[in-house]
């Protein structure tokens, strides 16, 4: 998407994120009852064991923004830097945006 240019949101969209947003916000109800943490401190939770492994920077899709993991993105190599896209369609998408914009 160009700078400078607003991102037009669907309703259904919207839709989802309101529904995801519920979810999460129930799912966090339901485990603080279960856990009977209603208003004290949540106990420590472990830490997950990465067997000495550096977590991954999250590499952000140019086209759509969505964060992808370099090792399972579509990488497109263009004026000497990577850029990672989350899908080949949104690859594509950029790629023939890219070129209209510079035939223009």
């Amino acid at each position: 998407m160009p700078p400078g240019s607003v991102e037009r949101v669907s309703l259904q969209q919207r839709i989802d994120r309101l529904v995801s947003r519920g979810l999460a916000w129930m799912m966090r109800k339901l485990l603080a009852k279960a856990l009977g943490t209603s208003g004290a401190p949540a106990p420590a939770m472990p830490q997950p064991q990465t067997g000495g492994q550096h977590p991954v920077a999250l590499q952000r899709d140019p086209y759509c923004g969505t964060y992808v993991s370099p090792e399972i993105s579509f990488p497109l190599e263009q004026s000497g830097q990577v850029l990672h896209f989350c899908s080949a369609e949104c690859r594509a998408r950029y790629q023939s945006n890219s070129q209209r914009a510079a035939s223009a």
